[in-house]
């Protein structure tokens, strides 16, 4: 730009020269703009020549980028195209569950249920336990006051009080023999509900792992067909999207 500017001030300084002083010559005028057009045609030149060998280069690169891009978004896609969705076999399920329980939901990565069925076997290992070993002390209680022999006092060990009625006594162990053989048969059975309930959780839960849970599941009313618009007619139809 510098160079333009100063090329300029010298052809005004030069068409100047040649009104006010013509000795000087127009031969000499006349070479000295030739020169000046010449160094500002190769500086345009020069200048244009400059831009062009950027911008093909720019491009040059630019091009280079946009093909590595692509080559790298056909290696992702050729990637995803290998992955596979898991799914769990129903039947595998069943069996693990079977085998214990917890395997079958640990198979078809529903951990969060693990904390639940652990709870639930804690809880009712506990309460066929304690439930087991009352009724065992009170059966033998209630067998050894009802035989009549000073010997067998294993009941003394569920009183707390020395005077004691014998039929009295005879009728409590009698009915807290029979309620915590209920409560135990209980817990036997919860037992078996939780077994089998763990069982039939994780088939339903293989069978619909991929079922689509998305909004789209929705009933969408349907405007009447135009047929009907000319005879006053009403018609209402549901759409069921799955």
């Amino acid at each position: 730009m510098i160079r333009e500017i100063r090329t300029y001030c010298l052809m005004v300084s030069l068409l100047f020269a040649a009104c006010f002083y013509p000795e000087t010559g127009i031969n000499s005028l006349h070479a000295e703009v030739n020169d000046s057009i010449l160094n500002v045609t190769k500086i345009i030149a020069d200048t244009a020549q400059t831009k062009i060998t950027d911008s093909i280069t720019t491009i040059a690169v630019k091009a280079t980028n946009i093909q590595l891009n692509t080559e790298n978004i056909a290696a992702i896609v050729v990637d995803t195209t290998k992955l596979v969705i898991y799914k769990p076999d129903p039947k595998k399920a069943v069996w693990y569950s079977a085998l214990c329980p917890g395997l079958g939901q640990l198979y078809n990565r529903r951990y969060w249920k693990l904390p639940f069925i652990g709870a639930g076997i804690v809880g009712l290992a506990y309460a066929i336990g304690w439930n087991s070993k009352y009724y065992d002390a009170y059966t033998n209680a209630y067998r050894d006051i009802a035989d009549n022999d000073p010997k067998t006092t294993s009941y003394l060990k569920l009183v707390r009080s020395r005077n004691y009625n014998v039929s009295q006594l005879t009728t409590v162990l009698k009915n807290r023999q029979e309620t915590f053989r209920r409560s135990r048969d209980l817990s036997y059975i919860g037992a078996a509900g939780v077994y089998l309930l763990c069982i039939l959780d994780a088939y339903v839960d293989a069978q619909l792992y991929d079922f689509d849970i998305s909004p789209d599941l929705s009933i969408l009313p349907q405007t009447s067909s135009p047929g009907f618009a000319g005879i006053g007619g009403v018609e209402l139809s549901l759409a069921f999207h799955f």
